[in-house]
């Protein structure tokens, strides 16, 4: 008896008998001659046989690679699939860590416009008291000529300073 089994299907187990040698009997022993009948039948039974083994094998083989074949099949569809899924999430993720960044960009750009508007409304305040300064300097500066007597007024000429060489 043969067992064989197809790898990746459910068990299947096939059993092959071989033909068991018949012993002849008695009475068709003729003076030390052997009848050619009964051989002839069990070499043609043994034939027979050996070819149903050969297309059971053949077709099991068959099955094998088409079971391999849908195998592959499988896979390569699986990897593309996989594949696929990843460049998707990739993408997706991508798109978000980009729209993360613009939102991050745009949060930056407000705080410089206000730090902008704040440095702008400091200098406009600076310059209301330097022209407040000025004002007042001017100011006192009239109010000292006016109680300056005229001949104070002449002005002196001013001494120009020599280079050194």
């Amino acid at each position: 008896m043969i067992q064989t089994t197809v790898p990746g299907r459910q068990s299947q187990v096939m059993r092959v008998s071989k033909p068991v040698a018949q012993s002849q009997p008695a009475n068709t022993i003729r003076s030390g001659s052997v009848n050619p009948r009964p051989a002839a039948l069990t070499s043609q039974q043994l034939l027979i046989s050996a070819q149903r083994e050969l297309e059971m094998a053949r077709k099991m083989r068959m099955q094998a690679q088409r079971y391999l074949q849908d195998t592959e099949m499988k896979a390569r569809s699986e990897a593309q699939r996989l594949l696929l899924q990843t460049r998707i999430s990739i993408r997706k993720e991508a798109q978000e860590l980009i729209q993360q960044t613009n939102e991050e960009i745009q949060k930056v750009l407000a705080d410089i416009r206000v730090i902008r508007m704040t440095a702008q409304e400091e200098l406009a305040a600076q310059k209301k008291f330097t022209d407040a300064a000025r004002l007042r300097s001017f100011t006192l500066s009239l109010k000292k000529d006016e109680l300056e007597p005229e001949e104070k007024k002449v002005k002196k000429p001013a001494r120009t300073k020599q280079a050194v060489h």
